[in-house]
């Protein structure tokens, strides 16, 4: 989830010492993905790395070394999730350890805030930090898959070589998928507020200003358009699309303007089979190919929710995109290594 700047942030700008505990790499099923981490100071905690017996024994690591060696610097310890450690995962894990410095919990803490803020969104989503030499905390961008490929070299997770030296590169965001919801009625409303708190990164578009109330956030966007099909062509690739505007006439422009790339990640329409039989015979009229239309999903929602209140709609429209993204994510070189399980 996305970090709490709460908890974090009051823990950083505390006088207390603080150790960064992350999952440096994985193999097999893990509790926690290469990337995620916690902060523990001698009384307090934010943030996971997974829960049960494996966060137990990480926070008494911890606290003994906060307690009797304020010369620590870093240290990455491998942990079997099987019997020993009383988790049944089967995988392993490695933890990394680092003991922060005060400028170093100044420039977490910055990083925290900036990724929290709508402008610094999408710009500092990585930390990375060196495993031994220069204690200085680099924030890093990672838009696009290449980059990713690159911090997460040789399949170690949170571990990379960059420029001959070792270093833990660790999430800030929750890696949110890009996510534009063509439309602000209720139903659009409502998906907006169930998906809050997962990860998508979500822009809003309606021709309707009055409708675009909703407070805007890191995570949520707001546009207004005349033309909302033109929006389409701002969309990145591997984002999706949600179209359920208050207009046929514009949820048609929309869907043929997003069924002709071919690099989005999820097209969806509200409506029912006879909306989806008479929107394929206009494609059609208009020169879309099977190819192209077989890219629409209409009706949106899991199968065997037949409630119609735009609160359930979005509960299954939610279980939806979250099913489409574990498949998309499982189909990246980056995340395999994490994709024999996720609980221990």
């Amino acid at each position: 989830m996305r970090l709490s700047p709460d908890a974090h942030i009051a823990l950083l700008q505390s006088s207390d010492p603080v150790m960064l505990v992350s999952v440096a790499a994985i193999r097999g099923s893990t509790p926690r993905e290469a990337g995620a981490f916690m902060l523990i100071s001698e009384a307090d905690i934010a943030g996971t790395v997974g829960g049960g017996n494996l966060e137990h024994q990480v926070t008494v690591r911890a606290r003994e070394i906060l307690t009797l060696d304020r010369d620590f610097g870093a240290e990455l310890v491998p942990f079997p999730l099987g019997p020993g450690l009383g988790q049944c995962c089967g995988g392993s894990v490695e933890i990394a350890f680092h003991l922060l410095d005060p400028m170093q919990k100044h420039q977490l803490a910055t990083a925290i805030l900036n990724t929290q803020s709508p402008a610094g969104a999408g710009h500092g989503d990585w930390i990375m930090l060196p495993m031994g030499g220069s204690r200085n905390i680099e924030t890093a961008s990672t838009q696009d898959a290449d980059a990713l490929d690159r911090l997460f070299a040789g399949g170690r997770g949170g571990l990379c070589d960059l420029a001959g030296q070792q270093k833990l590169c660790l999430r800030l965001d929750d890696g949110a998928t890009p996510l534009w919801l063509f439309g602000a009625g209720h139903v659009g409303q409502a998906i907006v507020r169930a998906l809050a708190p997962l990860p998508f990164d979500l822009h809003l578009i309606d021709s309707r200003d009055e409708y675009l109330t909703l407070p805007e956030t890191p995570k949520l966007h707001l546009y207004q358009s005349d033309r909302p099909q033109d929006e389409v062509g701002d969309m990145p690739p591997g984002a999706f699309a949600l179209i359920l505007t208050h207009s046929h006439a514009q949820d048609f422009d929309i869907c043929r303007a997003a069924l002709m790339r071919d690099d989005l990640g999820f097209v969806g329409m509200i409506g029912s089979q006879t909306k989806r039989a008479r929107f394929v015979r206009r494609l059609k009229d208009r020169g879309l190919g099977d190819v192209e239309i077989g890219r629409l999903t209409c009706p949106i929602g899991i199968q065997g929710i037949t409630g119609k209140q735009p609160a359930i709609i979005a509960a299954s429209v939610a279980v939806q995109l979250l099913s489409v993204r574990e498949g998309r994510m499982a189909q990246h070189p980056v995340n395999r290594v994490a994709q024999d399980g996720l609980a221990g």
